[in-house]
């Protein structure tokens, strides 16, 4: 049966695109032969089934494959299985024939044909979207920030895209949706089973806030090359990508590469040299035009949400201390507060906040990062806006040193 509509063409095309073994190039060149899908699927049914694969190959100019030929003959019998099954599972379906297509994959080098989705597919061209990706083994540290990163940018009014993968994404993600913003996740295999099994819940609640999406039709299990796939879409989709843990090997260096080569801006949390945990980070930080992540302010600075960091700013100036400390909260901001009185080692920190080593190592990397911490020797000092006292901060000082004038030696002690 012939179907020369447009509503026929669209039909073809997400049937073509979704056929086993029909990838972004075989596509392409299907439609380049025959000019569009509804025809090539009727011209590929014709072909001899005893030469069927080997005619093809020599239609398209590339190389044989078998059974590719009878796989588009059944999807030539009826095209509209793939859209009947995702909007069987009460998703959608998005084609670049559709009004709808968000622009940014239309600038891709390598555009999906087709883009499965459960969720509103309006979160796909939201004003403001920045990707949040990393490892999928974190370090606490890693976790922590990612977590941080991802709440902020949500209460902000970004929504945070990811690949819904366990570790950083996870966390990215799941920030978002409990400060009560929007997230995108983009899976590398079927909609029916989005995600790992450990994120199915998490996949549910960004279908309710966002878009779980997929070029890959219902029933396709995601593999090794699938997944690095998918990140080219991550990072279309937004205007930045934030990098906050990758190792040497890390698929978020494949999402990192691809915001670069689209134009995109790269954030990159630095961390301490030698470190297996950022070896990625360091290596985009020393190869590449990436930006290092040095705070949360800074973050929305560099992302161009300048109107959405609290407080008061004057130009060229920092945020003030009380204003920082409002930014924080939990084990960091007891910290910050403590640090801002002055230099402190570790121990001292320990005492004056109450909390474990470990806690307080944590909250002191997260203000490095910040560019609101400085190491020098044993001691850790007050940078950035904890440089200027909370008000009562010079009295509290000269009381604990007992009003003798050298409360900076004191604190220095501590």
């Amino acid at each position: 049966m012939t179907l020369r509509t447009a509503t026929g063409e669209r039909q073809a095309w997400v049937g073509m695109a979704s056929t086993p073994g029909v990838g972004d190039v075989t596509f392409e060149r299907l439609l380049a032969t025959w000019g569009d899908a509804t025809t090539a699927l009727e011209a590929v049914a014709r072909l001899s089934p005893a030469r069927a694969d080997e005619e093809l190959a020599g239609l398209i100019g590339l190389r044989r494959r078998t059974g590719l030929a009878a796989a588009i003959r059944v999807t030539a019998a009826d095209p509209g299985q793939p859209e009947r099954a995702m909007l069987a599972l009460g998703g959608w379906v998005l084609t670049p024939l559709d009004s709808a297509w968000p622009a940014s994959l239309h600038e891709m080098e390598e555009p999906p044909p087709v883009i499965f989705g459960l969720g509103s597919p309006a979160s796909l061209v939201a004003a403001r979207m920045v990707a949040v990706v990393g490892t999928r083994h974190p370090t606490g540290i890693g976790r922590s920030l990612a977590t941080r990163v991802g709440a902020r940018l949500a209460q902000a009014g970004v929504t945070v895209v990811s690949g819904l993968a366990v570790g950083i994404d996870g966390a990215a993600h799941l920030a978002a949706l409990e400060a009560g913003g929007e997230s995108v996740a983009v899976v590398g295999g079927g909609l029916d089973e989005p995600g790992p099994a450990v994120h199915r819940r998490l996949a549910r609640q960004i279908a309710g806030h966002g878009s779980v999406i997929s070029e890959q039709p219902s029933g396709i299990r995601p593999t090794a090359g699938t997944f690095p796939r998918r990140n080219r879409i991550v990072s279309a989709l937004a205007s930045a990508t934030i990098v906050i843990e990758a190792p040497a090997r890390s698929g978020a260096l494949i999402t990192a590469r691809h915001a670069l080569e689209q134009g995109r801006l790269l954030l990159v949390a630095p961390g301490r040299p030698l470190d297996p945990a950022v070896a990625g980070n360091l290596a985009l930080l020393r190869e590449s035009p990436a930006r290092p992540l040095v705070g949360l302010d800074e973050m929305l600075v560099d992302l161009g949400l300048d109107d959405q960091v609290p407080g008061p700013r004057v130009p060229g100036t920092l945020l003030s201390t009380a204003t920082a400390l409002r930014t924080l909260a939990g084990p960091e901001q007891a910290v910050a507060q403590a640090l801002s009185r002055g230099p402190q080692t570790v121990d001292g920190l320990v005492r004056a906040c109450g909390q474990p080593p470990g806690v307080v190592a944590a909250a002191l990397t997260l203000l490095q990062l910040r560019g609101w911490a400085k190491v020098l020797g044993a001691l850790h000092l007050p940078a950035g806006p904890l440089l200027d006292p909370p008000a009562g901060a010079h009295q509290a000082a000269g009381a604990a040193a007992g009003g003798s004038g050298r409360s900076g030696e004191r604190r220095m002690a501590s």
